[in-house]
């Protein structure tokens, strides 16, 4: 990710009682001096919604407890062979798989059939600019304001929006699930012994 990349302000303020702040998109933000979008709340103010049983929408919508995230990859693996068996493209920079899915999902008011996981997001990649995907997000948390689409937003749990650079995907958005737990590396599995990083 570039500084040049813009966030786009969300104003969440009037829609739900979130705070909002600017954060680097890459998976370790203090190193990195891009900035996207998150929303997180005041604590206590969402309740906390079921899993919906599909692992893929739990963790685009921070639905994944911190104690079930860690083996997501491997879980999408078990639930959806033909998804996410095989990258469609990796970047290394930071490192990012590319999915496509066989239908596309929906999530934070959103239809896309392409997903992108770094070591500790999970996000669906939109068609269009951020200010557009932003004010289609901005319009379904509107419309759930009294059943958020999220399940617990917390310190370990945040929304993120910001503009794709990833090489042959410029112009569009990413949107999901940024997990902030220590050390956490979702594209880690037993799988891929061959991409662990030696200390």
């Amino acid at each position: 990710m570039r500084s040049s990349n813009k966030a786009f302000a969300l104003t969440l303020a009037c829609l739900l009682p979130w705070t909002c702040a600017a954060q680097a998109p890459a998976p370790r933000p203090a190193s990195s001096a891009t900035t996207a979008t998150t929303a997180t709340p005041d604590a206590g103010t969402l309740p906390l919604l079921q899993p919906s049983g599909d692992a893929l929408l739990d963790a685009l919508t921070c639905r994944t407890s911190v104690v079930d995230i860690a083996g997501l990859l491997s879980r999408l693996r078990r639930e959806r062979p033909d998804e996410f068996v095989q990258t469609e493209r990796q970047y290394a920079a930071p490192m990012m798989d590319l999915y496509r899915l066989a239908e596309p999902a929906r999530a934070w008011g959103h239809y896309s059939d392409a997903i992108v996981i770094t070591d500790n997001r999970v996000l669906m990649l939109v068609d269009g600019p951020l200010d557009q995907a932003a004010a289609q997000l901005e319009r379904e948390l509107e419309r759930t304001r009294d059943a958020p689409l999220s399940g617990a937003l917390d310190d370990q749990h945040a929304l993120v929006i910001y503009a794709s650079e990833l090489p042959g995907l410029e112009a569009r958005t990413l949107i999901g699930c940024e997990y902030r737990i220590e050390g956490l590396s979702l594209l880690e599995d037993p799988q891929d012994a061959w991409r662990r990083r030696i200390p």
